[in-house]
């Protein structure tokens, strides 16, 4: 009995008709299967995490930039000015959309304090399949004391 069936194995393997479940290849094509989507969807996940980390940290780059420029300037309407003006340049760098800066200089007197506030859309329409938002809102402000050594105009 065991020759016999041995030999109907033997004849099953030469013509190509072992079980399909049985055999190396149909296990890793399942693995692959089942395991492929859920790589693909947190490598998906992976850069969209790092498109929002890239554009936090350029608004505050940004933000840090326009403030110190103010914190720089001789008088309040070039302080707002050089401000903005830094701001646009830093943040058209970065994946953001719809960068606002507000700059606030109070009285511009020696003891006095620069606050730069600011905000800015981050896209991520083209992860809308992974249960994110459209797009993401993010803020940033940064409060600097005047320069005391700065140069006054006349």
């Amino acid at each position: 009995m065991r020759t016999w069936l041995s030999r109907r194995r033997r004849l099953r393997r030469e013509l190509g008709l072992t079980p399909v479940l049985r055999s190396g290849r149909a296990q890793a094509l399942l693995e692959l299967a089942l395991c492929a989507p859920v790589v693909i969807l947190l490598a998906l996940g992976t850069v969209a995490a790092v498109q929002v980390a890239g554009a936090r940290a350029g608004l505050e780059a940004a933000t840090q930039a326009a403030a110190d420029a103010a914190a720089r300037a001789p008088d309040q309407a070039t302080a707002v000015t050089l401000a903005k003006e830094r701001f646009s340049s830093v943040v058209a760098g970065y994946p953001v959309r719809s960068a606002t800066l507000s700059v606030s200089v109070g009285a511009f007197d020696r003891a006095g304090h620069v606050t730069a506030s600011s905000s800015a859309r981050v896209d991520l329409g083209w992860a809308a399949f992974l249960l994110l938002p459209a797009e993401l809102t993010l803020r940033s402000q940064v409060v600097l004391p005047l320069e005391p050594w700065r140069t006054h105009r006349p």
